[in-house]
C-alpha cells in the first residue's frame, strides 16, 4: 500500500489534509501519495504539478513573459530535485486572457528553456482562455530508483541547505514597496535554478536521509520535514546563510526574516547523518555553497537557537496561500 506523508502546520496544508483525509487506500502502483514534494509510482516514476498564477506568484510588471515561463518551470522541476529524481518530461498548460496581451510563445519558450536545461522536453499540455489572470500549470515527470522523502530525519542528524536564502523574497519586497530590486535580487526571483544535480549527487553518494525544496521559506519547509519525520528541528540563527544582496536591500533583520519565512528560494533543505557532508566537494563540483544550519532532536516543531544557545519555538512558518482565509469544504463549488 502506498504511503501518505504527514504535512506540517498551516492553513494551506490543513486544506490539503481535508482534501486527502477521506481518500480510499492507495493502489499498490502508488508508492508515495499526498504529502511529499511529488508522487512516486512503481518503477521509480516521480510526478508533480505546480501552478503559477498572475498577481499571486508573479506580476507581469515585474518580469517578462519568458521569465514567467522559466520561473514556473523551475519551480516544478525543483520538486523533482527534492525527491532526488532526474527530470524526464514536462507538460505545460496555460490559461491566458484573449487579445494578445500575453506573449504565449515567450511563456512557452521560458518553460522549454529550463526544461531542456535539465534534459526534459515539453511533451504536451493544454491551452485555454482565461477571463482573468494568466495561469500556468506545469506537470513534471522524473525518475529515480531511490526517491528521497521528507520522513527520514532522525535525532542526531544534521540539517543543511544549499546556496543562500532570502534574495527572491527581498526582490518581492522591493517591488511591493514601489522600488526596483538590484540585478542579483531580480535574477533570484526571475531565474531560479533547480538543484537537480546537487540532489542527485547526494543520492548517488548515499548521503541524504530526508529532503525538501525551499519554496515557502526555511522555517515552513523545515516544519514539513519535522512533521513528516516525527522529530524536532532546531535552526541555528548564526548559521543560516542569508544572501548578502538581501541584507543590503532590507537590512540584517529584514533579510533574516526573508530567509526564514519569505520563500521562492528553490534551494534544498536536506538532512544527513552527522559529519558526512564535505562542503568543499559541492563548492568544487557545482560551485554551490552548502551550509549546516541546524540539527534534529526528539520532540516536534521547528526551533530557533540564538547565539547564546537559547531555543525558541517558531510558531510562524513560511508563505501560506490560505492564511487568514476560511478554507472551503472539499468538493465545495
Amino acid at each position: 500500500m502506498g504511503r501518505i506523508v504527514k504535512l506540517g502546520a498551516g492553513a494551506e496544508f490543513d486544506l490539503i489534509r481535508r482534501f486527502t483525509a477521506a481518500d480510499d487506500a492507495l493502489p499498490p502502483e502508488v508508492m508515495v501519495g499526498p504529502g511529499d514534494d511529488a508522487a512516486v509510482l512503481q518503477g521509480g516514476w516521480v510526478i508533480s504539478t505546480d501552478m503559477a498564477v498572475e498577481d499571486v506568484h508573479f506580476r507581469r510588471s515585474w518580469i517578462s513573459d519568458e521569465e514567467i515561463g522559466w520561473r514556473a518551470g523551475a519551480a516544478a522541476i525543483s520538486d523533482l530535485a527534492a525527491m532526488g529524481a532526474m527530470p524526464v518530461a514536462v507538460l505545460l498548460s496555460v490559461a491566458a486572457p484573449r487579445g494578445g496581451s500575453v506573449d504565449l510563445a515567450a511563456v512557452n519558450a521560458g518553460v522549454r528553456a529550463v526544461a531542456l536545461a535539465h534534459g526534459a522536453p515539453v511533451v504536451g499540455g493544454d491551452v485555454s482562455h482565461s477571463p482573468g489572470p494568466l495561469v500556468l500549470d506545469v506537470v513534471v515527470v522524473g525518475r529515480t530508483l531511490w526517491p528521497v522523502q521528507r520522513d527520514g530525519a532522525e535525532p542526531g542528524d544534521d540539517v543543511w541547505v544549499t546556496g543562500t536564502l532570502g534574495a527572491s523574497a527581498a526582490a518581492v519586497r522591493s517591488w511591493e514597496a514601489g522600488g526596483e530590486p538590484n540585478a542579483e535580487l531580480r535574477r533570484s526571483f526571475a531565474a531560479p535554478r533547480p538543484r537537480v544535480d546537487e540532489a542527485r549527487a547526494l543520492v548517488e553518494r548515499e548521503l541524504v536521509d530526508a529532503m525538501i525544496d525551499i519554496s515557502d521559506g526555511l522555517a515552513g519547509d523545515a516544519g514539513h520535514l519535522a512533521a513528516a519525520s516525527g522529530v524536532a528541528i532546531t535552526l541555528e540563527e548564526d548559521r543560516i546563510p542569508v544572501a548578502a544582496a538581501a541584507v543590503e536591500a532590507l537590512g540584517p533583520e529584514g533579510a533574516f526574516d526573508a530567509a526564514l519565512h519569505g520563500g521562492d528560494d528553490y534551494e534544498l533543505c536536506f538532512v544527513t547523518d552527522p559529519g558526512v557532508i564535505d562542503s568543499a566537494y559541492f563548492a568544487a563540483r557545482f560551485g554551490v555553497q552548502v551550509t549546516r544550519v541546524g540539527y534534529v532532536s526528539e520532540g516536534s516543531g521547528v526551533w530557533l537557537q540564538g547565539p547564546d544557545g537559547s531555543r525558541t519555538r517558531l510558531e510562524r512558518g513560511g508563505f501560506d496561500h490560505w492564511e487568514g482565509v476560511a478554507s472551503p469544504e472539499p468538493g465545495a463549488s
